[in-house]
């Protein structure tokens, strides 16, 4: 972990860079999955946003989230503002 310095350092160009922190993010499917979870658990977005930002289902990250275990909180407004966005946008 003695390059864990290039994580901090990232943080900071970030927020100097954000678009290209994102595209860089945007590229690794895997990464993206893991920092939008990581949001979810944190209470950061809801499940609708973080579905949204996936690109899947409700239904479909839910799945996942019974997969490993992760819990689902209950839908509250934000979540039904972001499925009503959704759903408009069709």
């Amino acid at each position: 972990m003695e390059d864990l310095w290039i994580v901090k350092e990232f943080e900071k160009v970030a927020e100097l860079m954000p678009e290209k922190a994102l595209s860089l993010i945007k590229k690794d499917p895997d990464l993206l999955k893991e920092i939008v979870i990581s949001a979810y658990l944190d209470e950061i977005i809801s499940l609708g946003k973080a579905a949204e930002v996936l690109g899947v289902t409700r239904e479909e990250l839910m799945e996942e989230f019974k997969k490993r275990g992760i819990p689902i909180r209950t839908s509250d407004r934000e979540d039904v503002l972001s499925e009503v966005e959704v759903i408009t946008c069709l």
